[in-house]
């Protein structure tokens, strides 16, 4: 399993509080360009959400649980699979 970020929460927390990306990222306590690997679609080989990230977030945002920011994802690995008979 991976921990993933619900789509739009981010940009909806930034638009709520009317910050550019570089403000947003300097609340949270991140760079901007983590930031923005957070923000990539997960199958982008270049999307990065690492447990610092995750845990500044949620400090940031200590009113929010983890269910309301982020979800875990089953990750399919193809060893898993059954193999056809």
């Amino acid at each position: 399993m991976r921990v993933l970020l619900i789509p739009g929460v981010l940009d909806n927390l930034q638009i709520e509080m009317k910050l550019t990306d570089q403000e947003f990222a300097e609340f949270v306590g991140v760079s901007r360009s983590q930031l923005w690997r957070a923000k990539l679609p997960p199958h982008d080989k270049r999307f990065s959400l690492g447990q610092d990230f995750i845990a500044k977030i949620l400090n940031a945002f200590s009113s929010h649980t983890f269910e309301d920011i982020f979800f875990l994802d089953q990750v399919s690995h193809e060893c898993d699979r059954e193999k056809p008979a």
